[in-house]
């Protein structure tokens, strides 16, 4: 079973201009790597004085490389860049403003349609290097988290649901172990199945993609679940419903030797091509409608 971790920036002592095109590996959590037991992989592509693409991939369990998303960067200035990531699951464009502070670091702020969605202070301006606080918003100006890194390493964070009320802190997204349901990817998929087929929501003419996030929490519990991505009310009661329900114990993640809260995503796709809504099918970590 697949899951996605959310880290988009790490190490590259670089800057824009004058660079020869390389390839740098980075350790579970963001730690810089030298190609030893590496999970992300990052190409970087210069293609000329201001433009730079940047191909982040991850390690699969087979040992291949699994494309994540590309950033192409555009230096419109020394302290303004326009970027554009496009991933498998998800685009975006931003704008990234710089702040030279006098100890060589600089406070950057990403902004989308004018709004900020993220500040921090880093080492580096090609990728970020997080040093210090680091602060998310959600699209209605509420801070999101609060997260304190060092080296780019994260260290420790506070997180807020959109409405303001608190959500749960210290959870990580790239670990040495992510977690495992103790009673099998099958009887997880089965349980999330047997939810849909038994509801009254007509199913037959769905399409589209809805993602759950929740948190394996250190004592092998899981909490915080809640629709990353929706696709209407009833089909997101339906996935809150399975996961609320889903009875059973994980084997939590471990990062340096220690079990820690991991974010994990579960995502359900619904494919609908024809009128004769036929059965469901849950293949990998994907729930399909089967349709004639």
């Amino acid at each position: 079973m697949k899951y996605l971790a959310h880290i988009l920036f790490f190490f590259l002592p670089l800057f824009l201009s004058g660079q020869n095109d390389t390839v740098l590996f980075f350790g579970p959590n963001g730690k810089m790597n030298s190609g030893e037991n590496p999970v992300l992989k990052k190409e970087i592509k210069y293609r000329g004085k201001n433009r730079v693409r940047i191909n982040t991939e991850k390690l699969a369990d087979d040992g291949s490389w699994t494309f994540l998303f590309t950033e192409r960067v555009r230096r419109k200035s020394t302290e303004l860049f326009h970027i554009r990531i496009k991933g498998q699951e998800f685009s975006e464009q931003i704008e990234r403003r710089f702040e030279p502070q006098s100890d060589g670091t600089q406070i950057f702020t990403d902004l989308q349609n004018d709004q900020i969605k993220r500040t921090g202070l880093t080492q580096s301006k090609i990728p970020l290097i997080f040093h210090g606080k680091l602060t998310e918003y959600y699209p209605n100006g509420n801070v999101k988290s609060i997260s304190v890194y060092e080296n780019n390493e994260l260290i420790s964070n506070q997180n807020w649901k959109e409405n303001g009320d608190n959500y749960i802190d210290n959870i990580f997204y790239s670990v040495e172990r992510e977690p495992r349901f103790l009673r099998g990817t099958q009887a997880l998929h089965q349980h999330v199945l047997k939810t849909f087929k038994e509801s009254e929501v007509d199913l037959s003419q769905m399409e589209g993609r809805l993602v759950v996030g929740f948190v394996v929490m250190e004592n092998g519990e899981i909490d915080g679940i809640r629709i990353e991505r929706g696709l209407g009310l009833d089909l997101n009661n339906l996935a809150l419903t399975a996961f609320h329900t889903l009875r059973g114990e994980w084997q939590p993640a471990m990062l340096n030797g220690e079990s820690v809260r991991f974010y994990q995503l579960f995502p359900i796709n619904f494919i609908y091509r024809k009128f004769d809504f036929d059965y469901l099918e849950m293949r990998g970590s994907m729930l399909y409608w089967e349709i004639n």
